[in-house]
Formats: C-alpha cells, structure tokens, sequence
C-alpha cells in the first residue's frame, strides 16, 4: 500500500481502518473486505492506477454510489476506486441532443444541469437521487419509464474505459456493448456520450386497483397500446398495504399526455413519492432482499401467482417484465424463484445485474463469454476480480 500512496495526493487514497470498513460493501448487504480507497480526479489517475494493479496483482472494484444490490462494488481484498470526483459535464450539444459527461455524475444532478436546455436522460431507476452515470451503465439500468424509453444501452452513444491493461479505449457502435452491462468486468467507465430527449410537457397519470390477475394481465395488454404511455408500474396486494393503498393488484400508469385521470402535480408527487417509498417501506417491514427478475409475458400470471400465494410483497417495472419481489434474509424460496424463472425463459437479473450474488446461476453460456471479454479487455483479471465468474 506504500507504494499505491506514493502515486496519489494524500487526499486521494486512504487505507485507514474506518474508511475501509464504509466501503466493505455496497447495498447489497453482501460483506467483503477492502484494502484501501481511491479517488481518482483525472482520467490519467485511473490509468497510472490500473498500471499498478497489474504489476501488483492487487485487484481494482470500480464503485459509483455504492447503490447496487447484487455486490458488484463489494471488495474481496481489493482496492475500491471510488468515481465520486469523476464529475465533469463536458459537452452539452442541445441541436444534436447529447451531453459528454463523467462517470461519476449522479443522475439527477445531469439532469438538473439539463433542465434549462430542456433536455433530460429518462433512464430513471429507483436510486436515482444517487445512481452515477457509470453504474448505470455498467448495469444497464432500466427503471421507471422503461416501457417508454428502454435501458440506459438505449441512450449510450460511446463509452470511454480504462482496461485492465492501463490503456484508454473509447467503445463506439456495437463495440459498446463490450462495457454496458457487464458490471466492470471490462475495466472502469470513466467517460460516456450519452443521447437526450425533450422533457415531457403534459404528464397525467391513472391509479388502477384490480381483484386479480387476469384482469391485471389483461388491462396491461390494453394500455400498452397507448402511444402516450410513459410508465407502468406494478404493485401487489403484500405490497400495497405497506403504502396505505388497498390490498389489491395495483397498476400506477403515467401518461405524456392528458390521457390519465389524475392531472394535478402535487396529487401526481404524492402517487409517485408512494412507489418510490415501497423499498424502504419493505426493508422496514423486515423484507430487506430485493430481486430482480424479468418474466416474459406469457409466463407473468404463473409467476406473479405464485409470488402472491407466498404472501411475498411484489413491485416493479411490469411493463416490461420486470420484478422486484421482496424476501426476508437467506429465505428459501429465492432459489425457488430463480428455478421457475428459469423455466419460464425468463432472466434472474433484469437490472440489478449478477455481481456476487447470483454468480453460481450464471450460465456456461455467459461464463464463456465472460472469459471472451476478459481476455480481451482484461488478461491479468485487474477489475472486479470474481464478478459474474
């Protein structure tokens, strides 16, 4: 660690006892071990970091705002680097409606900076008060408004890393799917150019309680016909309690129009404040794990049945199939979940990525094509060491 000191400001890097222990994990609640903290100011900071690691065999974990749920930012003896001093907005280029920006620019600041272009980046996941850009899109975040805006792939236009060699690549094209979604795996974003769109002008939105599923499915197949459509949430019965609504199969669906019937912001801000407060909600209630299927259509009333008969509180991102099913600690039908999910065709991570948590459900598949990336990007395993592998 002498050595890792010498090449940084003092400000820079802390191996002291009480810092290591606050980034040990990530939210995951996954336990690790970290040996020192690094904040890097300048792309070149990253790339005399990652020339160390190699020559050390000291592996590097790239942590944005430490939100993630599966331990992708968990150490395992490593060195975290955290990007929170990443926070350039570069380019703003409102004709072509794309911003240049730092990995560590937290969403929502983007998008308060963007405000006055009238421009905006929708990927809006959960965490966004804290999400960075770069774990976004490492994890290839989807969000709030998926159904109408996809994933953060969606709205990537390059993405500039630092690999495991120390060498500095900008990922263009196809080329950027080598680094969106693979949780770090390829080395550190430390750059991205990223597409806009206008903000929405009207905004309505409709609160639909249903007695069952059928009916739930059916009204989903319905309103997705809606060109106006901009968010489709779920929210079951166990769920739904938890915020004071009724204990029915709830739909939250937002419209960039005056399509929905409530209309006023304030009424809007307190709907919307609700859904946002589930998580929280049901880490108090004593349901702190949150997975993050995604179900095919046709399989979601087998699945979503079965979660409700198990009185396990359900909500999510229904319009594109994802779910965010809420379970005690070590609880037994998780592994269960992930086999029917399995069966179904459907995928254990919809967006909170694989990290160490679910690395023993990946495929060989995805194993070989891990190796793949590797090798290519990383040969001496530099960046998160044992994710997804």
């Amino acid at each position: 660690m002498d050595q890792l000191e010498s090449l940084f400001h003092p400000t820079q890097v802390s191996n002291r006892e009480e810092t290591r222990i606050a980034y040990n994990r990530d939210a995951s609640r996954i336990q690790g071990e970290c040996r020192a903290v690094v904040w890097p100011e300048t792309v070149t900071d990253v790339v005399r970091l990652a020339q160390w690691a190699a020559e050390t065999g000291i592996d590097l974990v790239p942590r944005g705002a430490g939100t993630g749920l599966c331990g992708g930012a968990t150490p395992q003896n490593s060195v975290v680097v955290d990007s929170a001093r990443l926070r350039e907005i570069d380019v703003l280029n409102i004709q072509s409606k794309q911003v240049v920006v730092e990995s560590g620019v937290p969403l929502d600041q983007l998008n308060l900076n963007l405000r006055s272009a009238g421009l905006f980046l929708p990927v809006i996941p959960g965490s966004h008060r804290s999400a960075t850009i770069g774990g976004m899109i490492a994890t290839n975040a989807a969000g709030l408004h998926a159904v109408r805006y996809g994933r953060m792939a969606d709205w990537v236009e390059d993405v500039v890393i630092v690999n495991g060699k120390g060498q500095v690549q900008c990922l263009s094209g196809s080329a950027r799917s080598n680094s969106t979604g693979w949780e770090g795996i390829t080395g550190m974003i430390v750059q991205a150019t990223l597409r806009l769109t206008e903000r929405p002008g009207n905004r309505s939105l409709t609160l639909l309680p249903l007695e069952n599923l059928r009916e739930l499915l059916d009204q989903i197949d319905s309103l997705k016909t809606n060109p106006a459509l901009s968010a489709m949430e779920y929210i079951n019965p166990n769920a739904a309690v938890k915020v004071g609504w009724a204990a029915k199969h709830t739909l939250l669906v937002e419209y960039h129009s005056a399509d929905g019937e409530i209309k006023d912001p304030k009424e809007m801000a307190i709907i919307w404040g609700a859904r946002e407060s589930l998580s929280a909600r049901l880490t108090q209630a004593g349901y702190p794990i949150s997975e993050d299927p995604q179900i095919p259509p046709e399989a979601q009333e087998n699945i979503l049945s079965w979660l409700t008969a198990q009185n396990i509180p359900v909500f999510g991102h229904i319009g594109v199939g994802i779910l965010h099913p809420r379970f005690l600690p070590d609880d037994p039908r998780i592994p269960q979940l992930y086999r029917r999910v399995f069966a179904a065709r459907g995928r254990i991570s919809g967006e909170h990525g694989i990290g160490l948590k679910k690395r023993q459900w990946i495929s060989d598949e995805m194993k070989a094509e891990v190796q793949i990336l590797k090798k290519r990007f990383d040969p001496d395993c530099v960046f998160n060491r044992g994710k997804l592998c």
